[in-house]
C-alpha cells in the first residue's frame, strides 16, 4: 500500500510538471492593461514646433480572455481621443502658428495632453481617471476631467447607481458627498461658490438623467468623486475631490463590489 501511494504521488508530480495542477479560476484572471503613449508634434511652415498632442492608447494584452473590454476601450477611449487630438490640432493650428510668431521660444507651444491613471482593477471593475490638460499659451491651462468605469467582462459602463446599494443615491449625496466636500473645503481652505451644494444637486440630477455622467473612481479603500476646476469654485482652486470610505459604510454600497 505504501509503495502504491509513493508511486501515485510520483506520477502526480510528473503530471504537474507538464501542465498546471490547478487551473486558475476565472475569478482570479484579470485584464492586463498596457498604456501606450501616442505623442505627435505639429510644426509651422518654418519648421518650429507649435502644437504637441499626447494621449494614451489602452491595450488589453490578454484580449482573448476579455474581448468585450478590449473592444470597448478601443471604441470609447482610443478612437475618441485620437479623433479629439487631431481635431483640436487642426482647428487650433492657425492660432498656434500665430503664437509662435510672437513667442519663438522652444517651450512656447500649444500642449494638449491626456493624463490617465488606473485607479482600480479587479474581476468586476476597471476604474480609470483622466485629466485633459490644455495649454494654449494663456496664463492658466484648462483642465477637463472624466472617468471610465467599465465591467471587465461585458465591457459595459458601470454607473454610480450600479455601485451603490438600491435606493441609496440621495443618502450618498446628502450624508456623505456634501460633508466630504465641506471637510476638504475647510482642510484646504478652499473658496467654494455660495451655491455649491445646489450645483452638486444639479450634477447628480443630470447624471441620473444620463448626461453628463458624474466623475468618480472606485478604489481599495472607497469611492472618490471629482469636480473639474471652475465647477464648485473658481478655477484657481483646481480639481476638487470628495472621498467616501468603504469601511463602516458597507450598507451604502452594492455588495458585488465589496471584497
Amino acid at each position: 500500500m505504501k509503495k502504491l501511494m509513493i508511486t501515485l504521488v510520483a506520477m502526480l508530480l510528473m503530471i504537474c510538471s507538464a501542465v498546471p495542477c490547478f487551473a486558475e479560476s476565472s475569478a482570479e484572471i484579470l485584464p492586463e492593461i498596457r498604456m501606450e503613449q501616442q505623442k505627435k508634434e505639429y510644426r509651422t511652415p518654418q519648421g518650429q514646433v507649435c502644437i504637441v498632442t499626447d494621449y494614451t492608447r489602452l491595450i488589453v494584452e490578454n484580449a482573448d480572455r476579455f474581448p468585450a473590454l478590449a473592444k470597448k476601450l478601443e471604441q470609447v477611449h482610443n478612437t475618441e481621443w485620437k479623433y479629439r487630438m487631431e481635431d483640436d490640432a487642426r482647428t487650433g493650428f492657425n492660432d498656434a502658428v500665430e503664437l509662435k510668431k510672437h513667442r519663438p521660444e522652444d517651450y512656447m507651444h500649444f500642449l494638449l495632453e491626456e493624463r490617465i491613471w488606473q485607479k482600480y482593477l479587479d474581476r468586476n471593475i476597471l476604474s480609470l481617471y483622466v485629466e485633459f490638460y490644455q495649454n494654449r499659451g494663456g496664463t492658466r491651462p484648462d483642465i477637463e476631467i472624466s472617468s471610465y468605469n467599465l465591467d471587465t467582462v461585458t465591457g459595459e459602463f458601470i454607473t454610480l447607481d450600479d455601485v451603490l446599494a438600491p435606493g441609496k443615491r440621495n443618502e450618498f449625496r446628502e450624508n456623505y458627498v456634501k460633508p466630504a466636500l465641506e471637510k476638504i473645503k475647510n482642510d484646504r481652505q478652499l473658496f467654494y461658490y455660495d451655491n455649491y451644494k445646489s450645483i452638486v444637486d444639479e450634477l447628480f440630477r443630470l447624471d441620473y438623467a444620463g448626461e453628463p455622467p458624474l466623475t468618480w473612481t472606485w478604489g481599495n479603500e472607497g469611492i472618490t468623486m471629482y469636480w473639474a476646476p471652475g465647477i464648485l469654485g473658481p478655477a484657481v482652486i483646481g480639481p476638487v475631490e470628495a472621498f467616501v470610505p468603504l469601511k463602516g459604510n458597507e450598507t451604502l454600497f452594492n455588495k458585488k463590489f465589496l471584497k
